[in-house]
């Protein structure tokens, strides 16, 4: 298919460069669990995000791309520069405020948080609180180009950002405190580089005139407008981290950050595939729904999902069979000893279950918002995360392990309504041919799963070099066989 091929081209570019980001966070990661271990310091890194992050999420700052290029689309080309400057300019001007109200209720924050050390906090929390500062203005930089098709600048981003973060952990590593404290110093310095400057060159670079005026309030008001379903609604999907987060503020110290190395490695895949897939797709998946071209429409997305699907699942299949090796290989060493890895490997384990929700949703989210039906997903969202609080609320004699099943079973309660929803042209997705093809790639992972499991050496690297062989021969051999209508391994499409 035409349209199939020119859109691989995108999604590669997007790849490589997100496989980059992807190696330099994992690297960090590595460099963070040496340094600090499953420590205090290391919890309060992840609790200095949690309340950004939010913030981050609900002023639409993740969905920038997702609801300005149907907006741009929207547009006459000679209107495009002077609107899309009127929502930078805007915007910019509310997430300051926001931030600076953020900032001076650092103390309350800390004390919603759980948080015993307060000073440290705080020493931790005012980099990176005005950090997503930055990364609010850079979504916007971003989202320019994305709607003209560029993805260069944007894939640099977080390579910057990862190698600012390692630079100045390293040169602070002194002990984990430090170490943290250089990582939020990092994550600061990573964002004005990465997200700032180098986005402002893209946006030029993209044909962006840069004049400067007050921003428009009737632009202001439709993005709002379009934007506010996302504002309001916060998926599980989005907000799964700070959920654990938050409630593994109230168990031992380390049950964060062992939450935070697990899912770190369980998230490379989507990172480097589904989300390189989502984003690269987008713009295209905008044009067809505009031009009206839905058959094509539907056969990419269907085409994406089962690829992302069995792909995906193979990998979730190697991180399930090679749990405890992977842990003990990638963290331990230095303040990561043999101890953290059999607690880390566990919690591991179930997240590698959601590999699969969280990649599939990276398409779904995006087919509903290039059709603009922003309510449905969010709401949805926000119902099956205001359950899952409840119930972890609930929860009794509470562990890492019982949040992390209850995070990982709430993703898929949302895949699954998401996907049963989610039509074309009054036509359903999820019809007889992608049903049968999702059965089929569950028969290859079972089968791969059952299979590998009972491959064991006392080498590690030798059992999971023969164990990932074995999942790519199996997976090879039956999508063959049994014939996936939307993955044709045979020809070009």
């Amino acid at each position: 298919m035409q349209n199939y091929k020119k859109v691989i081209g995108s999604i590669s570019i997007v790849t490589v460069s997100y496989l980059m980001s992807r190696v330099l966070g994992f690297y960090r990661e590595i460099m963070l669990a040496k340094w600090t271990g499953l420590s205090e310091a290391t919890d309060i890194l992840d609790l200095a995000f949690v309340i950004p992050d939010f913030l981050f999420y609900l002023s639409a700052g993740g969905y920038l791309a997702i609801t300005l290029i149907p907006l741009l689309n929207k547009q006459q080309e000679d209107k495009v520069n002077k609107y899309y400057l009127s929502l930078l300019y805007g915007l910019t001007i509310i997430f300051i405020i926001l931030t600076l109200s953020t900032y001076f209720l650092r103390y309350q924050i800390a004390n919603f948080l759980n948080v015993k050390n307060i000073e440290f906090f705080i020493e931790i929390f005012t980099p990176v609180v005005f950090s997503q500062l930055f990364f609010f203005i850079g979504a916007i930089l971003m989202a320019f180009q994305y709607f003209k098709e560029n993805f260069l600048y944007p894939s640099l981003a977080p390579v910057i950002y990862n190698c600012s973060i390692i630079f100045f952990g390293w040169i602070n590593s002194t002990s984990p405190e430090e170490t943290v404290k250089g990582f939020a110093i990092g994550t600061l310095v990573g964002s004005i580089l990465g997200h700032l400057i180098i986005q402002l060159i893209g946006v030029i670079k993209s044909g962006l005139i840069i004049q400067y005026f007050l921003p428009n309030v009737k632009y202001l008001k439709e993005y709002l407008f379009i934007s506010l379903p996302l504002i309001v609604g916060q998926s599980i999907a989005v907000i799964d981290e700070q959920l654990f987060r938050y409630f593994g503020s109230l168990l031992d110290t380390g049950s964060i950050a062992s939450f935070r190395y697990a899912r770190r490695i369980a998230l490379l895949p989507v990172g480097i595939i589904a989300q390189a897939i989502g984003v690269a797709s987008y713009p295209f998946l905008s044009k067809l729904f505009k031009n009206n071209k839905y058959d094509e429409l539907k056969i990419l997305v269907r085409k994406q999902l089962v690829y992302l699907l069995v792909l995906n699942g193979a990998l979730m299949v190697f991180g399930l069979v090679n749990s405890e090796s992977i842990i003990k290989i990638v963290y331990q060493r230095g303040n990561f000893t043999a101890i953290e890895t059999n607690t880390v490997s566990s919690i591991f384990f179930i997240i590698c279950f959601a590999i699969l929700p969280w990649s599939i949703n990276q398409i779904l989210t995006r087919t509903f918002y290039v059709q603009e039906e922003f309510w449905f997903p969010v709401v949805s969202g926000t119902l099956v995360t205001l359950l899952t609080i409840l119930y972890m609320s609930q929860i009794k004699n509470p562990s890492t392990l019982k949040f992390a099943l209850t995070i990982v079973f709430s993703l898929y309660v949302y895949t699954f309504i998401l996907l049963l929803k989610l039509g074309i042209d009054r036509e359903k997705l999820l019809n007889k041919e992608l049903f049968n093809d999702f059965i089929k790639s569950l028969l290859i992972f079972s089968t791969s799963y059952f299979t590998v499991e009972k491959i064991d050496f006392s080498n590690e690297i030798t059992s999971m070099s023969l164990s990932i062989l074995a999942i790519a021969i199996i997976v090879f051999v039956l999508v063959k066989l049994l014939k996936f209508k939307y993955i044709n391994l045979s020809s070009r499409e």
